[in-house]
């Protein structure tokens, strides 16, 4: 168990240092100056450039002669999570006990993998599809739980803790939006989705819903290029519900049934760079009681 608990903590971490590495990397890449006016969009430098014949984006006058992304995108994403929710509800018995209500608290570890698809509708506005795979493990505590009854006269009611380890593999889809403005050499950008998600337990005997996903994130950041890193924040509206019947203490059958709610918000710190014109790297970290890394390489056409 310490050996597992050890891989969960950390998974997030080296995630972190690896996207802080491709920061790194990504900073010594050569960015052309490139003279930046202000508008509702995000001019790059380098060699990239629209392509008069594509028909998005539209309204391509905002532009006003300033060099921009290829309309369309092709990304590979992963998302590496973890932090400690909270438990906004936990349920359980031990042995065909009544179901009794405890506190608790739960650690949540997702790893997502998947694709992007996206296409700059207004040189303002970029709307996305996503889809892909998600593993998902849950460490979640019920404390001071009545296990049983003791023996002795008169009996008392024996109490302890009771600790759960869930697995769950699964799929995802959903969309969203972004918004991005620019002022000289600054921008700030402001996006949304929402994801759906199936998930299926390794452990027979338990049901994981986690159907939605809101997730919304402001960003402020610097045009030095063909390199724009950026900090922000992230709030995500996520719950939730887990419930089945487990091993418990003693081999007794323990039953449960527990609801999770993401912590709202954390913040981040980030890098955009485009590769040749074409080659799209974003590498993220996130900080606070929710960590996470985030890797996104994609090709723009």
């Amino acid at each position: 168990m310490a050996l597992r608990d050890a891989y969960v903590e950390e998974a997030p971490l080296r995630c972190i240092t690896l996207a802080l590495a491709l920061m790194v990397i990504a900073l010594l890449v050569p960015a052309p100056a490139d003279a930046q006016q202000s508008g509702p969009v995000a001019a790059v430098g380098g060699d990239s450039a629209t392509n008069e014949d594509s028909i998005f984006p539209l309204w391509k006058s905002l532009l006003d002669g300033k060099k921009f992304l290829p309309p369309y995108g092709i990304n590979v994403v992963m998302l590496d999570l973890s932090g400690q929710w909270d438990v906004k509800s936990f349920s359980a018995s031990v042995g065909g006990n009544e179901l009794a209500s405890v506190s608790g608290n739960a650690n949540v570890h997702p790893f997502t993998y998947g694709g992007r698809a996206d296409v700059w509708v207004l040189p303002f506005l970029n709307v996305f599809a996503t889809f892909g795979g998600v593993k998902l493990n849950v460490r979640a505590t019920g404390l001071d739980l009545p296990l049983g009854v003791s023996g002795g006269r008169p009996p008392e009611v024996i109490r302890g803790d009771v600790n759960l380890d869930l697995d769950f593999t699964g799929y995802y889809g959903g969309g969203g939006f972004v918004l991005m403005y620019a002022y000289q050499s600054w921008f700030t950008s402001m996006d949304y989705s929402t994801v759906w998600t199936h998930l299926q337990s390794s452990q027979s005997g338990v049901e994981g819903s986690e159907l939605r996903t809101d997730t919304a994130s402001v960003r402020l950041g610097y045009n030095a290029g063909a390199v724009q890193p950026y900090i922000g924040g992230r709030w995500v509206k996520k719950i939730d519900h887990f419930e089945g019947t487990v091993a418990g203490p003693g081999g007794q059958p323990l039953t449960f049934a527990v609801e999770l709610q993401a912590p709202a918000w954390n913040y981040d710190v980030g890098i955009h760079s485009l590769v040749a014109g074409r080659f799209e790297l974003v590498v993220e970290a996130g900080f606070g009681q929710r960590t996470h890394g985030l890797v996104n390489f994609g090709y723009r056409f």
